[in-house]
Formats: C-alpha cells, structure tokens, sequence
C-alpha cells in the first residue's frame, strides 16, 4: 500500500521508508492550523531556512501561516475526500478493485505536511517539521516576459490530469516581477532535523508512492540556490541531474540582507531501484 489511513481519523497519509519510519507526510488538517502555524512561523524565521528561500515573506508573521495553510486545505479538499472515499469503500482483498482505484489519476498532491511521529502513526501525536510541495513546472530558465515562456507555461498548464507530457517540479509558486514562477527551496524542513536524511526520502515517498503511481508523473524538474549543499544532495540522492546554472537569478533581499543568488535546474531521470 502506497497510501496510508490513519484508522480513527480517516486520514490519508505517505509515511516514509526506514530508518526514517516515525516521518509521516499528510495533508494540512483544519483542526490544527494553530499548531502548524507557530511550527512554520518558529522554521522560516530562522536563518538556516530563510536564507535559501525566495517565496516566503520575511519575517514570516502568523497571520501567513493562517492564511498559507486554509489555502492549501481547501486546494486538496476534493483530493483528500476522495482518498477517504476510496478508503471507506474498496474491500480490503478485492485486488482487481484497488488496481482499477489506482488507475483514477489525481492532478495534484495534497500531501505537504512532514511530520514527525512516535512508532506507531495511528495512534501518537506528531509535530510539523517541514514542508513539501509538487506542482505543474513553470519554466523558469525560459527568458521572463517572453512569448516562448507564455506558451510552454499555458501548454503546460493545459495538459489534463494524468497526461504523461505534464512537467512537474517540487516547490511552490512566488511571484517575481509580473511572473509567477516555482522554487524547490521554497520546501523546507526545521533546522533541528537537519542532516537526517529526512527530505531525502519524503522526496523519495511523494514521487514512488504518490507521483508515479497515482498523478501518472513522467517528468519532474527542481532547482536549488547555489551554496546550498543541503537540497543539492536531496537531489542527487533522488536520481536528479544538473541541466543547467543561473547566475543572479535571484534578485537582492534587503530584508534577509541577501545579495543576488544564482540557482541550479536538476532534472529527475526516474526511480531508483529498491
């Protein structure tokens, strides 16, 4: 099983491979938005987060936590209840209906919440600790305000759920000058669980379990601002390979007192074996 429930709640989630099993990651819940904004507000205001991030306000204030999570929670309403529905009706040995179930492809991935849990994810408490994002590539190597980005933006975006052409890239939207386009390293992960290889394989557990099998995902780009090794290495790990360098892609950040920053475009060349 691919997709995980928690039995009490319903809840659909991924949880990660070992040694790194007490990581879960699930959709944001409405019940906890309190929760998860003082753990978001505590990581981007921290200098070891902030400094590699672009789409983020900074400082990162509670009230864009609030307003980031109800977002999201109403973006994966549709996809969430209809994971819960798959859950409440497929009989547990009909291996015909769960393989035709699998083939419904889904056009998003509502799981974003990296959690930290005891051993057992049913029944303990957790604690948000990152985040993780996939959504439809923007093409951020094409020249800004241009006609060709314009095109291969809206071809993309026009593709329909499932469609193998689709490019997808982790990372969430920003808006740079009259543009919008994705960061991976918008994703991020508490300091304090740093060099655990966590990130790794949350990347690892949303394409395998999620992208693959169930968005029917063939091509999957990201980048990194250089200088972070951290997210260089999540990359590597997970089979990417470096298609392009940027310079001073990024403009200055008075706030963060950031000059310009060059990023690096990784492209994904498919699943590992296990």
């Amino acid at each position: 099983m691919t997709v995980h429930y928690n039995p009490v709640t319903k809840e659909p989630y991924l949880q990660l491979p070992a040694p790194c099993a007490n990581i879960i990651i699930t959709p944001y819940r409405e019940h906890q938005i309190k929760e998860d904004t003082n753990a978001m507000t505590s990581s981007l205001n921290g200098p070891r987060v902030y400094t590699w991030l672009q789409g983020p306000p900074y400082p990162f204030l509670p009230e864009h936590g609030e307003d980031w999570i109800k977002t999201k929670i109403q973006e994966n309403k549709a996809a969430v209840a209809a994971l819960q529905d798959e859950f409440e009706n497929k009989p547990q040995t009909d291996a015909s209906h769960q393989a035709q179930t699998e083939n419904k492809f889904f056009g998003q991935c509502p799981f974003l919440c990296i959690r930290e849990v005891g051993e057992d994810p049913s029944g303990a408490q957790d604690t948000l600790i990152g985040e993780i994002a996939l959504i439809r590539y923007s093409f951020y190597e094409i020249r800004r305000n241009s006609w060709e980005l314009a095109l291969v933006q809206a071809h993309n975006k026009q593709l329909p759920v499932g469609h193998e052409d689709i490019v997808w890239t982790l990372g969430c939207t920003i808006r740079l000058s009259t543009m919008y386009y994705a960061l991976t390293d918008t994703d991020y992960l508490s300091p304090t669980h740093h060099g655990k290889g966590i990130m790794s394989r949350a990347v690892q557990a949303v394409i395998r379990d999620w992208a693959v099998p169930r968005m029917n995902m063939n091509h999957l780009r990201g980048s990194f601002v250089v200088g972070n090794v951290g997210s260089q290495r999540v990359f590597e790990r997970n089979n990417f390979e470096e298609v392009g360098v940027f310079k001073d892609w990024l403009p200055e950040n008075s706030k963060k007192s950031l000059g310009k920053m060059s990023i690096v475009i990784m492209e994904w060349k498919g699943l590992l074996e296990s």
